[in-house]
């Protein structure tokens, strides 16, 4: 097995193929849940699909509508879970803001933990389900980035990794992603920025296991 590097100057559908190889233990025939489909844009052009497509939003092309903090599956079915929720200002944040992550994201301003300044309240209750539907070893594949909004870095995913510790989930491995397609900052909001510029996202992995490495076949 090649030995990857933890930085990768790609797509998201490369960063889950070399965390496929690595750590999923069913390699073969892997059935795999993506509980945050949206429109199902990291699976262009990737060497695995998802068995199951699920998403809040219902007018997204997926199999199943739920929440991630409740979802209608069986327990101990999923060989993988993929896990990208919301890391987004809140859509009315800004006076000037078109609201379109509102629609497109699922988050509101109801208080009830997708309000999008701050989802990491929204770990833990997911992370459970996710544990509770995954196999015995199987692995969650979750992006997270961490943001600066209304003058506070938000360490999202330490949040993460301490919620799944908290939950029973083992931290295995962690890949940096930075896309080479990402546009220069051209708005003049950026001029009074006093943080260096975020150009990455994590791809955590977390097994359901208290071993780190997969079981040998």
């Amino acid at each position: 097995m090649e030995r990857h590097p933890s930085i990768l100057h790609g797509k998201d559908c490369r960063a889950i193929e070399i965390l496929m190889e690595v750590h999923c233990e069913n390699l073969d025939s892997p059935f795999i849940l993506d509980c945050t489909s949206n429109v199902g844009t990291m699976w262009k052009s990737c060497g695995h699909k998802p068995s199951v497509k699920s998403d809040i939003v219902p007018s997204h092309p997926i199999d199943v509508c739920s929440d991630f903090m409740a979802m209608p599956f069986r327990s101990s079915i999923f060989d993988v879970v993929v896990f990208d929720p919301p890391h987004l200002p809140t859509h009315a944040a800004s006076a000037n803001s078109s609201g379109m992550w509102k629609e497109r994201y699922g988050i509101t301003e109801s208080g009830e933990g997708r309000e999008g300044d701050d989802v990491s309240g929204m770990f833990e209750p997911a992370l459970m389900e996710i544990r509770r539907v995954l196999k015995d070893g199987g692995i969650c594949l979750a992006k997270i980035a961490d943001q600066v909004h209304n003058h506070r870095f938000q360490w999202q995913m330490c949040d993460l990794v301490m919620a799944a510790r908290k939950i029973g989930l083992t931290p295995c491995d962690l890949l940096i992603k930075m896309d080479p397609a990402q546009g220069n900052l051209k708005s003049s909001k950026w001029r009074s920025v006093r943080h260096l510029r975020k150009a990455h996202s994590y791809w955590v992995v977390l097994r359901n296991s208290r071993r780190c490495e997969r079981r040998r076949a």
